[in-house]
């Protein structure tokens, strides 16, 4: 009886042993499926993009409070809720004279949590901004604005007082992931990405490539690579480090 008991115990344990072992393998395939599937949402939403602006299009019953493009009898007819030029053209406005703003003056002692600007302003209402691309790690995951909880728990948060990614000189876009967060996987493979790799940004506007400059680990304070470089266009990815004492940085530029 007692060598029963043990021998169930043991396949108990080798059996949890496996779980275990599998478990982040199993884990980034089912958050990167998902990743996936809302980035193929924002390409398609980006191919469709409407004549006109949501106020318009709701008022003349072209879509539903949801976004959706209906017919007549109110049936939805398109697969995603939709997104309109003029909002489009007013979020991009409005992105510019932020990143202009912060060539004047740009304040680090800010919530980091806050968004740029509301997305929901210009009819956005999955809260995506565009999404940041990393062959050589198999990274492809949404970019959130304001590194609020939820938005760090599910892709790259840019933070507030860090440049838009818009394609122009004079501007550090930083966006924020988390690394070993409940089994989700966002920036955890950030630090094996090697000089001279292709991190690309994708928005509504545009597809911009960068090129990692450099890699480092950096206090969890230090905050002298969120800057603007005059001239230049950088993008810069952070995650933890060391159980959260440290954080890891990655800094790439456009050419």
């Amino acid at each position: 009886m007692r060598s029963k008991l043990l021998m169930i115990v043991a396949l108990l344990l080798v059996t949890v042993s496996l779980a275990l072992f599998a478990y982040p393998n199993i884990s980034k395939e089912v958050v990167q499926k998902n990743n996936d599937e809302i980035i193929e949402h924002f390409d398609k939403t980006a191919e469709d993009i409407q004549d006109g602006d949501r106020g318009a299009a709701l008022e003349d019953g072209v879509i539903n409070e949801d976004g959706y493009l209906i017919d007549d009898s109110g049936q939805i007819v398109s697969d995603y809720p939709v997104v309109f030029q003029k909002d489009l053209d007013r979020l991009y406005e409005d992105s510019v004279t932020y990143n202009e703003a912060l060539k004047e003056r740009q304040d680090m002692d800010v919530d980091f949590s806050d968004a740029a600007l509301d997305l929901t302003d210009y009819g956005i209402y999955d809260g995506i901004y565009g999404y940041v691309k990393a062959p050589a790690i198999d990274l492809n995951i949404p970019i959130y604005l304001g590194a609020s909880d939820g938005n760090m728990a599910w892709g790259a948060s840019h933070l507030m007082n860090t440049s838009l990614p818009l394609g122009k000189e004079s501007a550090n876009t930083v966006l924020a992931g988390h690394t070993g967060y409940f089994g989700m996987i966002v920036f955890d493979y950030i630090p094996s990405l090697s000089v001279g790799d292709t991190v690309s940004v994708t928005t509504y506007f545009d597809t911009l490539d960068y090129r990692v400059i450099s890699k480092k680990e950096i206090t969890e304070t230090e905050t002298n690579d969120l800057y603007i470089e005059k001239g230049k266009d950088l993008l810069t990815l952070i995650t933890c480090a060391r159980m959260g004492k440290a954080r890891y940085e990655v800094v790439c530029e456009r050419p």
